[in-house]
């Protein structure tokens, strides 16, 4: 399962003034980076949770699906696009994407026969993926992750931000981690 994002994220969860006020900045020269820190903390509770918290498109690819029924690693799906499935050959075969269909509240999807089963041929779902409205608490979590990268901002450099995970990011994140085997 590999997943490619398609695009550029909607709107963050947390707009640049709610960052600039929990951290308490006014000025405007920090602008940039504290944008930088938003879009940090929020890739970061992606990754940790699964949830997709600002709206865009992913392309997920497959190859030769044995099962029908698909667990998905992000979530949750609002929309199937599209589907296409590829021929030994590798030349693309449109599929109806109505024929997936969501289940699970968005964290699965059940394809179609057409779609399983077959080997070695591969198969690439878009996908249009984001939660509804973001819990306050993944907002906290991301406001205070912002906090800590302005914080950190001189021990190490933007590209390595969030540098660090505190424990109360960790507590506000628990609930929305998905636990597999």
């Amino acid at each position: 399962m590999i997943w490619i994002d398609e695009g550029a994220a909607g709107a963050e969860p947390v707009t640049l003034a709610e960052a600039k006020a929990h951290i308490r900045v006014d000025r405007a020269d920090e602008d940039a980076g504290i944008a930088g820190f938003v879009r940090a903390a929020r890739e970061t509770i992606e990754a940790r949770t699964g949830l997709v918290l600002a709206k865009r498109r992913f392309r997920l690819c497959l190859e030769s699906p044995g099962m029908a029924d698909l667990a998905l690693t992000r979530r949750p799906t609002r929309v199937v696009v599209a589907a296409r499935i590829f021929g030994e050959d590798g030349v693309p075969e449109d599929v109806d994407a109505a024929t997936i269909r969501i289940a699970a509240g968005g964290s699965a999807l059940r394809l179609p026969p057409a779609l399983t089963g077959r080997n070695g041929r591969d198969i690439e779902i878009e996908l249009d993926m984001g939660v509804p409205t973001v819990p306050d608490m993944l907002k906290l979590a991301v406001l205070h992750l912002v906090a800590v990268s302005y914080e950190m901002r001189g021990a190490a450099p933007a590209a390595m931000q969030p540098a660090v995970l505190p424990p109360l990011v960790r507590g506000l994140l628990a609930p929305y981690r998905r636990v597999g085997l």
